[in-house]
């Protein structure tokens, strides 16, 4: 009963944190892609998982030569430091990297089991799966970039259209979504499985431990998962669908051809690999691919320290722990010793980390009350120069009302005068006398009739409203003459060819030359609208 008990326990440690960094990768590309979206992709791929993992337990399923060694042990009990020292060793290595290497911790810790009860052929299996650890995220890399410039080439060399692409792209992703799931599960059926066979042997009994097991990991990790899962699909897959589906296709590729045993013909071994791994390798291979990067130089390099580090450190705490268990404590305390100095390093790695970080974001605040600063004083300057330029159109309008009172007054004593003046020749005899006085009255009248000296003043208000416009048509246009740039004001002004004539004491036709020949002037085509360009400058 208890050794059943430890080998549940010793089994749950690992899943449960690999349910919260390395199961959220594989649905957060899922749900990237579109396919999460799916009613039936939400039932469909949880089924496919934990059916893989039930039927990896029965008897025709078989296991790795690395974990049919763990059979060998007297008691189950000592399974139990293999999950602690998987646990211990990521929780160090997720300091460096969000995506940790459990599944290298896991082996590591069956290393270190190994090698403190004098198993050498487990050590030299444990061992072996280092060149697939290398291996396997190079080729991953390479998958993605290939399949990433297959399907640009495909998408630019047909003429369909994008939402037919699009749908055509989906489609693709929910298939390599489903393998990646399968081969997911099935590769990582090791991790799942490997205590619970070594139990109860392959059946019925370690398929409902493997079931257990999954279904309290998917309990206690639902809601950090899924938080995790978001973050990857709305950050680091914030890219096109055409560079989402190699990195679904690829990691699918990678799982299924290291769950297989013909890759020990080619000199590689089967082993689980962690999802997080591969994610940042396909997305460096789409990186080159695209000559665009997608992910963090320094992202690439924690992640791969820290799968270089999560074995090494599965090891040596595991070999520890079964020497604790043992009472040899000299062995135990130089092997803690360097545990603790790796560590250390960890540590000091990530409050340095954190030192540079708090530096940002003091920088950062510092900055944003400096931009608070400079746009608050651009505003009172905008403030005080919109006060200005108020106070000095109030001025004119003060002004204006002042000169329409004196207009009106000089007017109404120029019609007394005139009116006078109409009795008095109304009152003359026919004759000379009578003739040269309406002479002159239709002169002073049709004098009056040219407002020359109220055209001159509408004229400087206007230069004065429109100064700016002004200055910027006499230095684009130095050539014009005064009534050009008179006739040009006017236009601006929105006065039609009529009222022009009028203003300016013309006939409507040489109003019309007028125009023609300023707009030769400006330089413009048959085509150009005069107005709009006038209103331009």
């Amino acid at each position: 009963m208890w050794p059943a008990v430890y080998i549940f326990l010793s089994a749950l440690l690992p899943v449960l944190v690999l349910a919260l960094r390395d199961i959220p990768v594989i649905n957060g590309c899922t749900l990237a892609s579109g396919a999460g979206e799916k009613i039936y992709m939400k039932i469909l791929l949880p089924l496919a998982f934990l059916s893989v993992l039930i039927f990896s337990c029965l008897p025709q399923a078989g296991t790795q030569p690395l974990f049919a060694r763990i059979s060998e042990f007297p008691s189950g009990s000592l399974l139990l430091p293999v999950g602690i020292a998987t646990l211990a060793s990521v929780v160090i290595t997720m300091r460096i990297s969000r995506f940790p290497a459990i599944q290298f911790a896991f082996i590591g810790s069956l290393a270190g089991l190994g090698h403190a009860y004098g198993s050498g052929p487990l050590w030299a299996e444990a061992s072996s799966c280092i060149i697939s650890w290398i291996v396997a995220p190079l080729l991953c890399a390479a998958l993605a970039a290939g399949i990433y410039k297959l399907t640009v080439s495909m998408i630019r060399g047909k003429s369909t259209h994008l939402i037919i692409l699009e749908s055509h792209l989906l489609m693709a992703s929910t298939i390599s979504a489903i393998l990646l799931v399968i081969a997911y599960a099935f590769n990582n059926a090791m991790v799942f499985n490997c205590l619970p066979l070594a139990e109860f042997g392959p059946g019925l009994r370690a398929a409902a431990c493997t079931a257990c097991i999954a279904l309290l990991a998917i309990l206690f990790t639902v809601r950090r998962a899924s938080a995790a899962r978001d973050t990857i699909a709305d950050s680091d897959l914030d890219i096109s669908s055409e560079s989402i589906l190699p990195v679904l296709l690829s990691m699918a590729l990678v799982l299924s051809l290291f769950s297989a045993g013909f890759v020990r013909h080619i000199g590689l071994t089967p082993t689980p690999l962690p999802a997080g791994l591969l994610f940042v390798a396909s997305l460096s291979g789409i990186s080159l691919a695209r000559e665009r990067a997608l992910i963090e130089g320094e992202i690439i390099a924690k992640c791969t320290f820290s799968a270089l580090l999560s074995p090494l450190l599965g090891a040596m705490f595991c070999f520890s722990l079964c020497r604790i268990i043992d009472g040899d404590l000299i062995n135990t305390l130089i092997v803690l010793g360097l545990a603790g100095v790796i560590a250390a390093v960890v540590l000091y790695m990530q409050w340095q980390a954190n030192k540079k970080l708090q530096a940002q974001l003091i920088s950062s605040r510092e900055q944003q009350v400096y931009n608070a600063r400079k746009s608050l004083s651009a505003l009172e300057v905008k403030a005080e120069m919109t006060e200005k330029d108020l106070l000095g159109k109030l001025e004119i309008k003060r002004k204006e009302l002042v000169d329409f009172a004196v207009g009106v007054s000089d007017q109404k004593q120029f019609m007394e005068k005139f009116y006078e003046r109409l009795k008095e020749a109304r009152a003359l005899p026919d004759g000379p006398e009578r003739d040269a006085l309406l002479d002159r009255m239709l002169s002073t009248l049709r004098e009056r009739m040219y407002f020359s000296r109220e055209m001159n003043d509408f004229y400087a208000r206007s230069e004065v409203l429109h100064k700016d416009f002004n200055m910027r048509l006499s230095e684009a246009y130095p050539n014009l003459t005064e009534n050009e740039r008179r006739l040009a004001n006017l236009l601006r002004q929105g006065f039609s060819s009529k009222y022009i004539a009028s203003l300016m004491n013309i006939t409507p036709k040489s109003a019309e030359i007028n125009r023609y020949r300023l707009r030769s002037k400006l330089g413009l085509k048959r085509e150009d609208n005069l107005v709009q360009f006038i209103k331009s400058i």
